[in-house]
């Protein structure tokens, strides 16, 4: 059964929306829900809250559809606190959160018991640390990511990474979050159609890009995971900013610096074309009236660029089941984040793309060996 872990202690909002979020979610969990916080204020929001009596009715409940456990946690880090702040308290709740999490996966590998997925919607940068740090890597993945799914005019929407784990990348980071980025894509895709695959530069032509697009185009070329029956998708070499919402690409490679760039822009530009669209609307008396009966159709474009739907992205090529959400998160984002940890959990993912990038480090060492070989020879004659 799916367990999913929640950080109730990060955030902007704290304690209580992370518990609204979970209570908000609860109907739709199944197996068991851990609660990483400060357990005396957790029991004190239990007893006064009366709408949180289905989270209490279901604490250390056997017979729960969805059982709710606490896992103290003395400290929390702020969202002030440095990164270093991972290894000065010890006891805050991410550092408590990921080490559940790796427990988990190591109960996975040694037991064939099902992971966990920790959720946090506190300090990112102390989170990514504190995977590394507590959960480790993925053997071949010598960077994580952060994905996030975009809206655009395909139904399933388009990946994009790294959006902030990476600001300076290498061609092998490059390609290996193609790999990570086109097994995530395929959670919850409705598409029949493999995911299309591309690198993000300024034109679409093999001559435009960096040094390091070119570069990591020719190793993406290269790895049998793109080929053949059983490819996890189809690479399509260089794509346009443009294209992103377009819905022609599923998954589009970058830096984390420019990945961060694009994310914060997109956010940035959905909220203000509603705003942009309601103020134009109050010049106009008809203009009004038609704004009152588009109303519905406004109201599924906001809700469809609100973060709050998603409401968490994973961090890709950690050892085991990490999502981050955003430091403004409400209880229908957190909502919405566990109810996407729990579909992630369900597609096992991470499994899988263990074992795409392992036979990818195989493939990739094999062809190294053959080409040492061919070398040799060439020198022996």
């Amino acid at each position: 059964m799916p367990k999913l872990i929640l950080d109730v202690m990060g955030g902007d909002y704290g304690l209580r929306a992370n518990l609204d979020g979970a209570l908000q979610a609860l109907p739709e969990l199944s197996g068991e829900l851990i609660l990483v916080g400060d357990e005396k204020l957790i029991l004190e929001a239990f007893a006064q809250d009366r709408h949180l009596k289905p989270l209490a009715q279901a604490l250390n409940a056997e017979t729960a559809p969805c059982i709710v456990r606490i896992s103290h946690a003395p400290e929390s880090i702020e969202m002030e606190d440095k990164i270093k702040a991972i290894r000065s308290k010890p006891g805050a709740s991410i550092n408590v959160g990921c080490k559940l999490a790796r427990e988990s996966w190591q109960a996975y590998k040694k037991e064939g018991k099902e992971p966990a997925a920790f959720l946090s919607s506190g300090h990112s940068g102390a989170m990514m640390a504190s995977a590394l740090l507590n959960m480790g890597r993925i053997k071949g993945v010598e960077r994580p990511a952060i994905a996030v799914k975009l809206p655009s005019l395909s139904i399933d929407g388009c990946v994009i990474l790294d959006v902030g784990a990476n600001i300076e990348c290498t061609p092998e980071n490059l390609r290996d979050f193609a790999v990570m980025g086109a097994l995530y894509s395929h959670v919850g895709r409705v598409s029949k159609a493999i995911p299309k695959v591309a690198v993000l530069s300024n034109g679409e032509e093999r001559t435009k890009g960096t040094p390091l697009t070119r570069a990591c185009v020719e190793l993406i070329e290269k790895l049998p995971c793109f080929k053949g029956t059983d490819a996890i998708g189809e690479f399509h070499g260089y794509t346009e900013g443009k294209e992103i919402f377009k819905g022609h690409i599923d998954v589009v490679v970058t830096d984390g610096f420019t990945g961060n760039l694009i994310l914060k822009s997109a956010e940035g530009f959905g909220s203000a074309i509603v705003h942009m669209i309601k103020a134009e609307a109050k010049k106009n008396p008809l203009a009004k009236i038609g704004m009152a009966i588009a109303a519905p159709v406004f109201f599924r474009l906001k809700k469809k660029l609100d973060y709050a739907e998603t409401g968490a992205a994973p961090l890709l090529g950690i050892a085991g089941y990490a999502f981050v959400g955003h430091g403004r998160s409400n209880a229908r984002a957190i909502k919405n984040a566990l109810l996407s940890a729990q579909t992630a959990l369900r597609s096992k993912f991470v499994e899988r793309m263990e074992e795409a990038i392992a036979a990818q480090t195989a493939a990739t060492a094999a062809s190294s060996a053959a080409a040492a070989r061919s070398a040799d020879l060439t020198g022996a004659k």
